[in-house]
């Protein structure tokens, strides 16, 4: 039961922007920030202690919705989302292992260490990404068009995101290390 409703929060989650759109225009604003925050709050209930910030902000976000009723606060979970992404790779390359590496390792817990420079630089390749993909949410948030909004955030930039990672995975064996 846990598992599926991980997977049908994170379908509910990934469709956020698209599920705001027609929300926002069919004015059944709250009837979406209810079904969110019970996504959302599983989620944390769910999540293991430290994974817990971004469903957690996502609920403030709802709540801070329910109270200003201003379509606006629900286009910023994008930001948000990027913003905690950021914050979090940064800081496993600081701390270590980096987020790739970690990533890296589920599958192949053995990896050799010649491997950690590659998955170090790709870890700072995602946080660049975060920096400008959260930026750009942002500055559709900034523009106010729901429209334009939903379009980056549902669409442009699940394609730039897989890009990026059809990218990493066509460079990847050029690295005999990893």
């Amino acid at each position: 039961m846990k598992r599926l409703l991980a997977v049908v929060a994170t379908l509910l989650l990934l469709a956020y922007p698209v599920l705001v759109f027609l929300s926002v225009n069919q004015g059944g604003g709250m009837i979406l920030a209810a079904l969110l925050f019970l996504v959302l709050a599983a989620r944390a209930i769910l999540a293991p202690a430290g994974s817990r910030l971004l469903p957690l902000a996502g609920c403030a976000l709802v709540v801070l919705y329910g109270v200003t009723r201003q379509d606006q606060v629900l286009m910023w979970y994008p930001v948000l989302v990027n913003l905690v992404m950021l914050v979090t790779f940064a800081l496993t390359l600081k701390r270590g292992p980096s987020m790739i590496e970690r990533f890296a390792r589920l599958r192949h817990p053995n990896l050799p260490e010649a491997a950690r420079p590659y998955l170090e630089r790709v870890t700072q390749v995602w946080c660049g990404f975060f920096v400008i993909n959260g930026s750009l949410a942002l500055a559709t948030v900034v523009m106010g068009n729901l429209q334009w909004w939903a379009i980056y955030n549902g669409l442009i930039s699940y394609v730039l995101m897989g890009t990026l990672m059809a990218g990493e995975w066509l460079v990847r064996p050029k690295h005999e290390a990893v």
